[in-house]
């Protein structure tokens, strides 16, 4: 279809000049977007405001696109069919319907509403000015002028000085000091909320960082400012992060570009000095995890090691415990019969969740791994991890079941297995006898403990010189905090599986490091302006600004 689009220009003294388009298309569309045949450069025409077709020759359809409707022949509609000569009226644009010519399907012709029909008609004029009424502008201004500093300036002011004129004023509905806050106090700081001058010393200014250090001198800093001579550290005002008046939980500023702005390219900011890897979103630009593994040095010294949480990284704890077979589906055997164990029969959250408890062995491993060491007296266990009282336990045990008399150890001197009665005394040499077999019995009994089937299980033993502490266990070093540089709170994932993050069913070594990867935390995770099916996660999200490893600010020179 082959539309004819004719503009009308109208020049000074009255001089008219057409323009002329063709549009092809079933349909004109008519509004204030550029993708429209009738572009109308007018903000009170919408982006697409109509829609004229041609059913046939002389005939037109008009739709509105708004819910406004639109003006046709003076009329308010929503659609309308209509012949030649119908005036549409559109902002400041008339759209006048045509019969076409011979060479057209239809035609429109678009013009500029003249200022003669815009203006009223009303024979009376009304005042164009606030001089041609009764009202003058001075005296309505100094009303309001007065009332505004009465009530805001110096109502406020005498309440400063005037007790009971401030709890008048609060209990009234009129301006107290309060009046004067820029915005409701942070929770922390509602318990000296009247006392303006705790923060703002001088009076109409900026809350400094010295009124901040009053209360915070021992809050930690973030960085060595003069390691990282940066003005976001060594300058910052303490309000550019916290800035109050804004609610209650309003103090802390929690979006990512706080951290993204410095750590976006930390090494150029630096110049090389910081060896952090830079960061700035959590689903886009984030380094891999770094986890702190347990290290001591040749003198025993705790020496952590920070490295990358790689595939096959090992935790060197000295424990041997096979995840895969207490995890076993079908049970353990236990002195009870099968049991079935899961992961909180012996990872137990603190108290408030954030982390797990320390591994103990009396109350989650000695109901099945039971310490016995005399199959005449099975309720009889040594102490766990304490290798004198082990021996000096064992000593005491045969020495005693020695000189009682009636020791059922086929092994043992004839002498030592006759009963004796009560009282009965004991020569000199039978006691010699029964303590030297005692002392030989209980080593025995030992060396069988510590490389049989109950240290060994678990621990790996070496043997010593000693004669107090024959064998050396390898000590046990569980890491309590993997990721020392960030937060992780337990708690809030309760609802999730422990497998979800830790594929301990399939482990066969306590070596194995089983913690999530970067890629398992992105399944839930993505940064402050992430994927819509994951949660947003900023930076404070995970991490903190003001660091324990860090000199307090009170400190700074």
């Amino acid at each position: 279809m082959r539309w004819l689009v004719r503009r009308v220009h109208r020049k000074a003294k009255g001089q008219i000049s057409y323009e002329d388009d063709i549009h092809f298309g079933d349909v004109l569309t008519v509004g204030r977007g550029a993708d429209q045949a009738l572009f109308l450069p007018d903000m009170r025409v919408a982006l697409e405001h109509a829609r004229i077709t041609s059913p046939a020759r002389g005939r037109y359809r008009v739709e509105s696109r708004i819910e406004a409707g639109l003006r046709i022949d003076g009329a308010i509609v929503h659609q309308a069919t209509c012949g030649p000569g119908t005036l549409i009226e559109l902002g400041g644009f008339r759209i006048e319907l045509r019969e076409p010519d011979a060479d057209f399907d239809a035609a429109v012709e678009i013009s500029l509403a003249e200022r003669s029909e815009a203006a009223s008609t009303s024979g009376q004029r009304l005042p164009m000015s606030l001089a041609e009424t009764r009202l003058s502008r001075r005296l309505p201004s100094w009303i309001l002028f007065v009332g505004i500093l009465l009530l805001f300036l110096l109502l406020p002011a005498a309440s400063h000085f005037a007790p009971g004129l401030s709890a008048f004023l609060e209990a009234a509905p009129l301006p107290s000091r309060k009046a004067w806050q820029a915005g409701e106090l942070a929770s922390a700081h509602h318990f000296f909320g009247s006392e303006c001058k705790a923060c703002h010393s001088q009076p109409f200014a900026w809350v400094k960082d010295q009124d901040c250090l009053a209360c915070h001198a021992g809050t930690h800093g973030h960085a060595d400012p003069a390691r990282f001579d940066l003005p976001e550290l060594g300058k910052a005002r303490c309000a550019h992060c916290h800035r109050d008046h804004n609610g209650p939980d309003g103090l802390v500023r929690t979006d990512a570009s706080l951290c993204s702005d410095c750590h976006r390219d930390l090494a150029g900011r630096t110049g090389g000095a910081s060896r952090l890897e830079s960061a700035s979103d959590f689903g886009l630009d984030h380094p891999p995890f770094r986890v702190t593994l347990p290290r001591w040095d040749e003198d025993g010294r705790y020496r952590p090691q920070r490295t990358a949480l790689v595939a096959g990284l090992k935790e060197g704890s000295g424990l041997k415990f096979p995840h895969d077979v207490h995890l076993d589906p079908a049970g353990v055997n236990g002195p009870d019969g099968r049991r079935v164990l899961a992961c909180a029969d012996c990872h137990v959250p603190e108290p408030g969740g954030a982390g797990m408890q320390p591994i103990d062995f009396e109350t989650m491993c000695q109901g099945c791994h039971a310490l016995s060491f005399d199959i005449t007296a099975p309720d009889r266990e040594v102490p766990h991890a304490r290798i004198a009282e082990i021996f000096y336990m064992l000593d005491e045990f045969y020495a005693r079941r020695a000189l009682e008399g009636e020791v059922r150890d086929p092994s043992a001197p004839a002498s030592l297995r006759v009963r004796r009665r009560p009282g009965q005394a004991v020569q000199p040499e039978q006691r010699q006898l029964a303590l030297t077999w005692a002392r030989d019995k209980a080593r025995q009994v030992g060396e069988s403990l510590f490389t049989g089937k109950a240290c060994t299980v678990c621990h790996q033993v070496f043997p010593t010189r000693s004669t107090e502490e024959p064998w050396k266990v390898a000590p046990v070093r569980l890491n309590g905090k993997w990721f020392a540089k960030a937060r992780f709170d337990h708690g809030s994932h309760r609802t999730m599986a422990c497998t979800d993050c830790h594929a301990a069913p399939a482990s066969h070594s306590s070596d194995d490091l089983l913690l999530p990867d970067m890629a398992n935390c992105r399944q839930c995770h993505a940064g402050e302006h992430g994927a819509k099916d994951r949660i947003a996660t900023p930076c404070l999200a995970c991490h903190g600004y003001h660091l324990p490893d860090q000199p307090p600010l009170g400190a700074r020179p």
